[in-house]
């Protein structure tokens, strides 16, 4: 049963359902496709009308299969990526290296479904006037990527206590250099899963992830947070779930903080 599980957390990654989803649309077009088109035309497509329609169907699977909306650009471009890449002048070793930068960048994009984002300093503000003016209280931001709101709230909220924790190895190689610069006594980053952490110990706990794991997160935060306890999110919602509150910010985002109270 453990490895029944493990073998449906497997198909669930993101970027197995992506590549996945390529290679149906790839068997699709030559066993379906093709064959319809040239049925009715003596001639093949162009190579971009191709490349067009392997993007729109994998991105169309995609979907089916529970992938983000945000993938269809990816699933869209690859194609023509893979194809263009492959007849430029440019040693290997060099994609490799830059699909190593990325993967270090991006980890969380292929196994969560949780991409990059850094709140700016609006958020940061907004997030530092919402916070419970109790002193003591601990703060943890869950995919810290860099650090800046961490830094920014410990700053601002001398008397909290603030925790960081971001996976990716670059963005965390990044705010572990930022905290050791900072001096900050009140404030920590750590390179760990969130997901492991038990949230019982924080009063609040913030996170600018994606739409994919909210679920999964707030089942988390109501199973663990105490009574009383603040759970605020940048930009994503919880489907199915109204929020106590929601801030509008007036940034080039439009950020919108989604706050739920235990």
């Amino acid at each position: 049963m453990e490895h029944l599980s493990s073998a449906r957390s497997f198909l669930k990654m993101p970027v197995v359902m992506l590549f996945g989803s390529q290679f149906l649309a790839a068997v699709s077009l030559f066993l379906v496709i093709f064959p319809i088109y040239t049925s009715f035309n003596d001639t093949m497509p162009s190579l971009p009308v191709i490349f067009a329609v392997q993007g729109v169907v994998a991105a169309t699977i995609g979907i089916f299969f529970g992938l983000a909306k945000w993938w269809t650009v990816v699933q869209v471009a690859l194609p023509f990526a893979a194809f263009y890449s492959a007849h430029l002048q440019i040693p290997a070793f060099v994609w490799l290296l830059l699909f190593g930068l990325c993967a270090l960048i991006y980890w969380n994009s292929a196994r969560d479904g949780i991409p990059l984002y850094l709140s700016n300093s609006t958020t940061w503000a907004a997030l530092a006037q919402v916070l419970p003016e109790k002193e003591g209280i601990r703060i943890i931001d869950l995919g810290g990527g860099v650090g800046g709101t961490a830094l920014y709230l410990a700053r601002n909220r001398p008397d909290a206590q603030i925790l960081s924790m971001e996976s990716a190895p670059i963005p965390a190689f990044i705010s572990k250099l930022r905290w050791q610069w900072c001096g900050l006594k009140n404030v920590e980053m750590r390179s760990e899963n969130f997901w492991k952490e038990n949230l019982s110990a924080y009063q609040v706990v913030y996170a600018f992830l994606s739409p994919v794991p909210m679920s999964r997160l707030y089942e988390k935060v109501k199973a663990e947070m105490e009574p009383g306890s603040l759970f605020i999110s940048n930009s994503f919602d919880v489907e199915d779930v109204q929020a106590d509150e929601v801030l509008e910010l007036n940034d080039n985002r439009q950020t919108k903080l989604y706050l739920y109270r235990n």
